[in-house]
C-alpha cells in the first residue's frame, strides 16, 4: 500500500499525514526526511529483520524532492508486498510525479481560494484591493497558510521572473523570514498581520 499526501495546503496535508502515520504504533516504522535520507539506511530497514510482526512502514517527508539518482534507487528497493509507504509532499504533485506510483492512493489538500486571490493582488499600485483581500485572510484565520505560500511565491520570484527588482524581492523575503521567526518565538512587538502588511507595502505602492 502506498499512500501519498500532497496539495497546496501543506498545513492540513501535514496534519493528516502525521495522524495517519501515528496509527501504526505496533509496526516497524522508519520516518525519514528528503534532506537527510540515506540509501543504506533505507536498504537495511527494508531488507533487515524486524522486532514486529507484519508489514514494515516507510514514511518520507518530501519524497519527490529527493535527487533523481537517489530516488530511482529507492524506488527499485521498494516491494509493495513487504512494505507500506506513506509519503508527504509540501506542495501539489505534478502529473509526471503521480505516474511514479500509478497505483498509489493520492490525498490532495486544497488551500482556500481567498489565499490565492490575496497573493495575486500583490502588485504595484494595488494597495486598496490587497487590503480588502488581506482583511478576509486575517478574519478567517488563514494567516499562517498565507504566510507559508507567500514565502514560496517570493522564493520562486527570486529564482525566476519577477516584476520587481531582485534586490527588492530578496529584501522582502528576508524580512518575511525574520517576521515569521519573531512571531513564532513571541518576540514580535506588533500584531502579526499588521507587521506583515508593513513588510509588503513596497510591493503595493
Amino acid at each position: 500500500m502506498i499512500t501519498i499526501f500532497h496539495g497546496d495546503n501543506p498545513s492540513e496535508s501535514r496534519q493528516a499525514f502525521l495522524q495517519f502515520k501515528n496509527q501504526f504504533t505496533d509496526k516497524d516504522l522508519l520516518h525519514l526526511d528528503s534532506k537527510s535520507i540515506d540509501l543504506n539506511q533505507v536498504n537495511n530497514f527494508l531488507n533487515g529483520g524486524s522486532l514486529f510482526a507484519g508489514t514494515k512502514i516507510l514514511a518520507v517527508d518530501n519524497f519527490f524532492s529527493i535527487t533523481k539518482s537517489t530516488l530511482d534507487k529507492i524506488i527499485k528497493l521498494i516491494d509493495p508486498k513487504s512494505v507500506d509507504i506513506i509519503l508527504w509532499q509540501d506542495k501539489t504533485l505534478s502529473a509526471v510525479q503521480t505516474k511514479i506510483f500509478p497505483k498509489a492512493k493520492y490525498l490532495s489538500f486544497k488551500a482556500d481560494s481567498r489565499i490565492f486571490a490575496c497573493l495575486s493582488s500583490i502588485k504595484p499600485g494595488n494597495l486598496d484591493s490587497f487590503n480588502r483581500q488581506y482583511d478576509r485572510i486575517v478574519d478567517n484565520d488563514l494567516f499562517d497558510l498565507f504566510l507559508y505560500l507567500l514565502k514560496s511565491q517570493l522564493r520562486r520570484q527570486l529564482q525566476s521572473y519577477s516584476k520587481y527588482s531582485p534586490a527588492l524581492i530578496q529584501k522582502i523575503y528576508l524580512q518575511t523570514i525574520e517576521l515569521e521567526f519573531q512571531y513564532k518565538s513571541g518576540q514580535l512587538s506588533l500584531p502579526k498581520d499588521l507587521a506583515l502588511k508593513r513588510v509588503l507595502l513596497p510591493l503595493l505602492r
